[in-house]
């Protein structure tokens, strides 16, 4: 069996800790560092933070001592929206020492070729100094649009169309930032950077351009509409308090048009009150608050939805980029594509389940079938 990936964490907020989590109980990772902010988490143990049993790691912030450690991999889920000038600089750090990097926190190197020069270009450039390769990842963008995307697509014949939704309801999380990326609370005229600044659209659109790339098609231009929706009663958030009458909602619909037609589709439903908008587009599983669905018109036609609960979908966010760890530890150094790796998957197990040692064929196989 192939030895463990050495693995340091950075970041245990509310998506953070359940990446710590997931590490600790990866049987083919090993945590060896882990990085805090707060004064309270640091000489705590990592299970004590994550709620699993001790593993003798302790928090830190001290970052020159975690660079040290020369682990295979930085997992890093710090806060992401907003802070993409500081979190490119802490992954560059690790790039640098030759500490190969996946993160859920930097959005524009998911697909480096549409992302923002001033965040691709020094990790690119670090991927080169340290010959390390940098992989990131989530749910959107990452497995909830382009893996599930390319998971259709496998099985595609003609396509006229592909359509990737993102449903969320987050008025139970309190993702810090959410308010100000997508104007929650604020006049239902307004429109945040997200919508008006090309820039900050790539952000999230990076995925469109890219599945039109893998498609093959040419897009003349990009078409955009951004609605809002409100509610008639206060909504408590965990930024404040969402005023009856202001932005409780918001549908973002960018379209890749090609000859006059809408070809590559990506919606995004944001929801901060779980009633507003009911005429939009909502999970068909019941009672699940976030939904990515894909759909493939064309011959066949296609159709496929995941649901989950909110924090379920947190954990999702994670695990993404945590399951790709030994294939990133293993690729060439560079920004990775989510092309760019084999298929990879979980090795962790439910309770009472044996574990393979060994590469072995199954032993139960020539007991059924002897030669």
């Amino acid at each position: 069996m192939a030895a463990r990936k050495r693995v340091v964490v950075w970041g245990t907020g509310s998506i953070g800790s359940q990446g710590l989590r997931k590490i600790i109980e990866h049987p083919d990772l090993e945590l060896v560092g882990l990085h805090v902010w707060s004064k309270e988490k640091i000489g705590q143990d990592a299970g004590d933070i994550a709620g699993t049993g001790k593993t003798g790691i302790v928090g830190t912030n001290d970052v020159e001592a975690l660079l040290d450690l020369k682990a295979d991999c930085l997992a890093h889920f710090g806060q992401g929206p907003l802070r993409e000038a500081a979190v490119t600089a802490e992954a560059v750090r690790f790039l640098e020492r030759g500490t190969n990097v996946v993160s859920c926190s930097l959005m524009d190197p998911v697909h480096s070729k549409y992302g923002r020069p001033e965040f691709v270009e020094p990790l690119a450039e670090a991927c080169r100094k340290g010959q390390a390769s940098l992989f990131s990842s989530g749910l959107e963008p990452g497995y909830g649009t382009t893996g599930l995307t390319m998971s259709l697509l496998a099985i595609a014949g003609k396509v006229d169309q592909v359509i990737f939704h993102e449903i969320v309801d987050n008025s139970t999380y309190s993702g810090h930032g959410l308010d100000v990326l997508y104007g929650m609370g604020k006049p239902l005229d307004f429109r945040p950077a997200l919508f008006t600044d090309l820039r900050d659209q790539l952000w999230h659109t990076s995925t469109l351009l890219q599945i039109a790339d893998y498609l093959g098609v040419e897009l003349d231009e990009i078409q955009q509409s951004w609605e809002t929706a409100a509610v008639d009663h206060d909504q408590p958030a965990w930024f404040g308090v969402i005023k009856a009458g202001t932005t409780a909602a918001c549908r973002w619909t960018v379209s890749g048009m090609s000859n006059g037609k809408p070809v590559v589709v990506y919606k995004k439903v944001e929801r901060h009150a779980p009633d507003a908008a009911p005429d939009w587009e909502m999970p068909s599983g019941e009672a699940k608050t976030a939904c990515y669905r894909v759909i493939v018109k064309g011959a066949p036609n296609l159709d496929a939805e995941v649901n989950l609960e909110i924090m379920d979908a947190i954990q999702c966010v994670t695990l993404h980029p945590i399951n790709a760890i030994p294939a990133v530890c293993d690729a060439p150094p560079g920004i990775l594509d989510p092309m760019d790796l084999p298929v990879f998957f979980t090795k962790t197990l439910g309770d009472g389940i044996k574990r393979k040692t060994d590469d072995s064929e199954q032993r139960v196989f020539r007991e059924y079938y002897p030669v």
